[in-house]
């Protein structure tokens, strides 16, 4: 699988402690510290900014490879990163796979300045010299590229979980999800409700690999837990309206999550 695309993807594995370290040293997270504010006990507020790029990888390491990461390719690639603008947002443990395609064990998010400013670290000498230790603990990798029209600042809470869905559409999804979103909104009540947080826009001009990701419509749902989702979707009134969500997507991919806390 080709994944020279990317260079810190999985870098997200382990940069809550590389933060955390450099906290140590310096009594401030400095590498998150203009993006994310947290309350150790509880929270961790990310703030996704308008005319970025917004990365997010879907990914999976192999077992018995993350001490060779985390000692001889985070520690070198953060800086290189860095000097390029690319910066990680948060990380996330993945719960469970509620539908679609992709598999990951965790998610991570990062910020850069453009999808430029990512190819010059994929051509930076030093950071090539790091790709074969990454790529060797990879087992599975999918990107993908957003942008926000406006920045909004996600209180990421311990006791919730976090939905990460792509959704590919059908022709029929420009008045079938409307309706469903509308019939969908009662049986929802019942159960948290399930808070949409963020949307976020896919960016149209990236690569056509394999392994990217470029879903129509894409955001970040909050769930009070994992139950709760397997709850609605069980709800008889709930599932009055389900056809319309499977009359609007040819393929959806949903993924819940909680996040990592520094």
């Amino acid at each position: 699988m080709k994944i020279t695309i990317l260079t810190v993807a999985l870098f997200s594995v382990f940069s809550i402690q590389a933060c955390e370290a450099e906290g140590n040293k310096t009594k401030k997270n400095t590498s998150c510290e203009k993006s994310c504010k947290h309350d150790e006990a509880n929270s961790l507020d990310i703030t996704l900014k308008s005319g970025k790029v917004i990365e997010i990888a879907f990914a999976t390491i192999e077992g018995g490879k993350e001490a060779e990461l985390s000692e001889n390719y985070f520690p070198k690639i953060l800086p290189l990163a860095a000097k390029y603008g690319g910066k990680m947002l948060g990380s996330f443990q993945v719960l469970a796979i509620t539908g679609g395609e992709i598999q990951p064990q965790m998610v991570a998010i990062f910020e850069w300045p453009s999808v430029d400013a990512q190819k010059q670290l994929l051509a930076d000498k030093k950071a090539q010299k790091l790709f074969s230790i990454r790529d060797a603990a990879l087992t599975s990798i999918q990107l993908a590229y957003y942008e926000v029209e406006e920045d909004v600042t996600v209180s990421f809470q311990k006791d919730k979980t976090y939905e990460f869905f792509n959704a590919w559409l059908t022709p029929e999804s420009k008045t079938a999800l409307p309706e469903y979103f509308k019939q969908s909104e009662a049986p929802k009540l019942k159960y948290g409700p399930p808070k949409f947080v963020a949307s976020l826009k896919p960016l149209i001009n990236v690569p056509n690999e394999s392994f990217i990701l470029q879903p129509q419509m894409a955001g970040i749902v909050e769930w009070n837990n994992v139950a709760t989702y397997y709850g609605l979707v069980a709800d008889p009134d709930f599932k009055k309206a389900s056809p319309l969500l499977e009359k609007s997507v040819r393929r959806l991919d949903m993924i819940q999550t909680r996040i990592n806390m520094p």
